[in-house]
Parts: structure tokens; C-alpha cells; sequence
């Protein structure tokens, strides 16, 4: 009888410890490697239209120019945008850096026609980050998703060279 108490008991623990072992454990496959992530090529006249500049994933430099010859946004200032995709689901960080006043704005691509993209607006902020730099801190970003960031100068002459950060948080 005591025998069979005593495998009572060690199976238990040893249960016990199983469980305990597998609520610990990640998942081995670790992150979805952002060299994972495609884009479907976009037509020419979105390109043109909404001046995408190129894809990037999380981590891929996001650096330019943005001059008077970029796309006009209404304003009187200039926009260039850049195409950005996620590997996996979560927040997300977008932090601009210029020598001149900048604006971000993040849209989601809802659809694409033949000439043009409804867009969504995500996300957008003017001076949130250092001299006049922005900053869209926290966004919250889907995997298999287009977005696009858009790089503005907040006034007609704010124009230069410029770089964003985008991290996973």
C-alpha cells in the first residue's frame, strides 16, 4: 500500500514538474525572421501617386531626401512615403530624425486599384521626438499588412535629408 502511495506521489510531482516545464518553454521557431515578409509589387500610378520611395520591413533603413521635386502634399510642403510590412504582430516604433521640421503619418493600404489605394490612417505626429523631429511611439501594427509611411516637412521649406528608425517595442 505504501508503495503504491509512494508512485501516487512521484507521479504527481513528476506531473507537476511536466507541467510546469511546458507553461515555461517558448516556442523553439522564435521570431518570424523579417526576410519572411514579401510585398506584392504595387501598379506604376500608386508609385507615382503616393511618391513610394521603396518597401522596408522592420530594422531596414529608412533614409531620403526630401526636396521641392518630391510630390506636393496641398499645403505647400513636399512628401516622399515609404511601403513598410511586419513579420509578426505587435508594437512598433517610428522615430524620425532631420535637420528640418518633420511630420510623419502612417496609413494602413486598405485596397489597391489600377491607379489608386484607399489608405486608413494609422498613426501620425509632428514634434513628439527631439528639435522638431517625430515620433509615433506604440503603433500597433498587423503581419501581412501594408502600410505606408509618409515622410512630410511640416512648412514649404522644410526640406533635407532625413532618416527613421522602426524598431520592434
Amino acid at each position: 500500500m505504501n508503495r503504491i502511495k509512494g508512485a501516487k506521489r512521484y507521479f504527481a510531482r513528476s506531473w507537476l514538474v511536466a507541467i510546469a516545464l511546458l507553461a515555461s518553454c517558448k516556442d523553439s521557431a522564435g521570431p518570424v525572421p523579417q526576410s519572411a515578409v514579401t510585398f506584392a509589387p504595387l501598379p506604376p500610378e500608386v508609385v507615382a501617386t503616393y511618391c513610394v520611395q521603396g518597401n522596408r520591413t522592420v530594422a531596414d533603413a529608412v533614409r531620403g531626401t526630401l526636396a521641392s521635386t518630391d510630390c506636393p502634399f496641398g499645403d505647400g510642403s513636399f512628401f516622399e512615403s515609404w511601403r513598410i510590412r511586419v513579420a509578426e504582430d505587435g508594437e512598433y516604433r517610428l522615430a524620425a530624425s532631420g535637420s528640418f521640421d518633420n511630420l510623419l503619418i502612417l496609413a494602413r493600404i486598405d485596397s489597391v486599384t489600377g491607379t489608386t489605394a484607399s489608405l486608413s490612417l494609422v498613426a501620425s505626429d509632428d514634434d513628439s521626438g527631439p528639435e522638431l523631429n517625430a515620433l509615433i511611439e506604440r503603433v500597433l501594427l498587423d503581419s501581412d499588412t501594408d502600410y505606408l509611411l509618409v515622410v512630410n516637412g511640416y512648412d514649404a521649406g522644410d526640406v533635407g535629408p532625413y532618416s527613421v528608425a522602426f524598431t520592434r517595442r
